[in-house]
C-alpha cells in the first residue's frame, strides 16, 4: 500500500519515515514532499492509498491538497497531522470525508502511527470497494448509452483511451447464438489479473464491469496526453495481463481492444466493435490478442449465400469419384469465409450444407446417422481450420466405409432409406416407401430384414430418435415442437419411444447434456 508523507518541516518527515519499518508492514513510502503543491503533482504520479499530511504548509496548505485530491476522485485517504493549536483546522480536514484520523505532530509514537495507519488501511478497502462498484455503474452507462452521448464518460476519462474486453474461451458450437453470453463461468477474481497494469507508466486502468458470463470490459486511459498513440505499450500490458489470467484461472482467455482518440462520447461505438470481434472469435481462435481496429470484420452482415455453388462443385466430385478434388473444393470453400473479410453467417451456413451432404452420404452407402462435428465423439472445436479438418476427416472415412458398404446394400434399400431421411417428419410407413421405391411392401421387408437386420419399423423410429437428440442438445425447443419435428404427433408417445430407446425421457437426456 502507498503512502505520501507530506510535511514542511524535513525534521518531521524524517521522524515520521524512521518510526516504523514500514514495507515489513505492508507499507512503502512512493514519495515525500514539502509543501501542497507538490504533493498533488507527486499524488497524480504515484496514486498513492494514503497520505499523511501537516496542516499548515506554504504554496498550498493541507485543507487545500485535502480538497483537490477529494475533488480529482483518487481516492486517497488522509492521516492529519497537526499542532494542538491547529485542532480546528483538523476538524474541517475530517468533515471532508476523507481524512481517517488526526495526530498530535509531537505526540507520534510507533504504536500510535500503526494503528492509525490500519484504520486508514481499513478505511481506503471498504471506500474503494464502493468506489469501483461506483466506477463500473457509470462505465456501463458510458459504454452502452443510447444515440445520446454517455454523460459520465467526459468524466471518466479523457482521450487517449483504449477499451478491452476479456472472453474467455469456450469452444465453437454450430448453434448461432444471439445472446452475449458465451460461459458459465463468472468473473470473480479476474481484476487481480490488472493489479500491475494499475501502475504502468504509460497505461491506468480506469475500471471496469463484468458483461455477461464469462466476459470483462475494462477501459484504460492513456497517462501521458501530450504524446502520440503508445499502442506498443498498452499491447505489453495486456499481453502480461492474459498471462496472469490464465496462469490464475486455468483456462485460456482471449483479449480484444480498441483505441478511442478523439471523444469518451464514442465509447458506444467502441464496445459494439469489441463485441464484433468476439462474436467471430472462431476465426481468431482461442488465446487471441488483437486490437479490434485491424481484424478483417465485416463491413456489413456477411451474406450466407453462397454454399449452392459449392455444393454443386462437390456433387461433381462424387460423380466423378474424384475425392482429391472434393477436399480440394471444401478447402477452398473455407478459404473464401476467411478472406477478404470475416463471413461467419457463411460458416454457418456451410457446416449446415455440409453436415447435410454428409449425413446423405451416409445414408446412400445405409451407414449410421452420425454428426460430423459431434463434440462428445471428437472433442472441442475452437478454430475454423479444427472445423474445417473435421469435415475433411469425416468425408475420408466415409469415402472409404461407403465404397464398402455401396457393395453391400441393394440400390432398391438404398433408394428406400433416402425416401425414409427424405420424409422422416410426416407420417409415413413401408407402404409409402415401397410405391416411392417402385416394389412391393413384402419385398421391401425382406431388404431390410436381410440386408440391415431390422424392419422398416426399426430404422425409422431409431433414426427419429437420433433426429431428437440433435434438436434437444442444441436447441431449446418444447417437447411438443420436437416431437412434431421428428415425426411425432404426440409429445406422449414420442417421450415412451425415446425413453424405450435411450432409458431417459427427453428432458432428462437434455439435463445430462447440458450438465457435460
Amino acid at each position: 500500500m502507498k503512502v505520501i508523507l507530506v510535511d514542511d518541516e524535513r525534521i518531521a518527515l524524517e521522524h515520521i519515515r524512521t518510526l516504523i519499518p514500514w514495507e515489513e508492514n505492508g507499507y512503502e513510502i512512493a514519495a515525500a514532499a514539502t509543501n501542497g503543491r507538490s504533493a498533488l503533482r507527486l499524488c497524480e504520479e504515484h496514486r498513492p492509498q494514503i497520505m499523511i499530511v501537516d496542516i499548515r504548509m506554504p504554496v498550498m496548505d493541507g485543507l487545500e491538497l485535502i480538497r483537490a485530491v477529494a475533488e480529482r476522485g483518487w481516492g486517497v485517504n488522509f492521516i492529519v497531522m497537526s499542532a494542538y493549536e491547529d485542532f480546528n483546522y483538523a476538524r474541517q480536514a475530517i468533515s471532508l470525508g476523507c481524512v481517517s484520523s488526526y495526530l498530535v505532530k509531537h505526540e507520534v509514537n510507533r504504536d500510535k502511527l500503526m494503528q492509525e495507519l490500519a484504520k486508514a488501511k481499513l478505511a481506503w478497502e471498504m471506500n474503494e470497494r464502493q468506489r469501483k462498484l461506483s466506477r463500473s455503474e457509470q462505465l456501463k452507462e458510458a459504454f452502452f448509452a443510447s444515440s445520446q452521448p454517455a454523460k459520465h464518460g467526459a468524466h471518466i476519462a479523457r482521450p487517449p483511451l483504449c477499451a478491452l474486453l476479456l472472453q474467455a474461451d469456450v469452444p465453437f458450437t454450430t448453434i448461432p447464438s444471439v445472446a452475449a453470453s458465451p460461459d458459465a463461468r463468472g468473473t470473480i477474481g479476474w481484476t487481480e489479473g490488472f493489479k500491475h497494469a494499475e501502475t504502468t507508466a504509460a497505461w491506468e486502468l480506469v475500471g471496469e464491469f463484468a458483461h455477461g458470463p464469462g466476459r470483462l470490459v475494462a477501459l484504460f486511459e492513456q497517462r501521458d496526453k501530450s504524446v502520440s498513440l503508445q499502442r506498443e505499450a498498452f499491447h505489453r500490458i495486456a499481453s502480461t495481463a492474459q498471462r496472469e489470467f490464465e496462469g490464475r484461472l486455468g483456462y485460456t482467455v482471449s483479449f480484444y481492444f480498441a483505441f478511442e482518440y478523439a471523444d469518451a462520447a464514442h465509447l458506444p461505438a467502441l464496445i459494439r466493435k469489441l463485441e464484433e470481434a468476439a462474436r467471430h472469435t472462431v476465426f481468431s481462435g482461442r488465446n487471441t490478442l488483437a486490437c479490434a481496429h485491424d481484424l478483417p470484420l465485416p463491413i456489413r452482415t456477411a451474406s450466407a449465400d453462397g454454399s449452392r455453388r459449392w455444393l454443386e462443385a462437390l456433387a461433381a466430385c462424387i460423380a466423378q469419384e474424384d475425392y482429391g478434388s472434393f477436399e480440394s473444393v471444401i478447402k477452398e470453400w473455407f478459404d473464401s469465409l476467411a478472406q477478404p473479410e470475416w463471413n461467419l453467417n457463411g460458416l454457418y451456413e456451410a457446416i449446415r450444407a455440409l453436415t447435410t451432404l454428409y449425413r446423405e452420404r451416409l445414408a446412400a452407402a445405409g451407414l449410421p446417422e452420425a454428426d460430423p462435428l459431434d463434440p462428445i465423439t471428437f472433442g472441442p472445436l475452437y478454430h475454423v481450420t479444427d472445423i474445417r479438418n473435421r469435415f475433411l476427416h469425416a468425408f475420408g472415412e466415409l469415402n472409404e466405409q461407403g465404397s464398402t458398404a455401396r457393395k453391400r446394400l441393394s440400390p432398391k434399400l438404398l433408394q428406400a432409406i433416402r425416401y425414409l431421411h427424405a420424409h422422416f417428419q410426416d407420417e409415413i410407413g413401408v407402404e409409402d416407401a415401397a410405391a416411392a421405391t417402385g416394389i412391393s411392401v413384402r419385398y421391401l421387408h425382406e431388404l431390410f430384414k436381410r440386408e440391415l437386420n431390422r424392419t422398416f419399423l426399426d430404422y425409422l423410429t431409431e433414426y427419429r430418435i437420433k433426429q431428437a437428440k440433435i434438436i434437444l442438445m442444441h436447441e431449446d425447443a418444447k417437447m411438443a415442437e420436437v416431437s412434431a419435428r421428428v415425426g411425432y404427433r404426440s409429445p406422449q408417445h414420442f417421450s415412451q419411444v425415446f425413453k424405450r430407446l435411450t432409458g431417459v425421457l427427453p428432458h432428462q437426456f437434455r439435463a445430462k447434456e447440458q450438465a457435460r
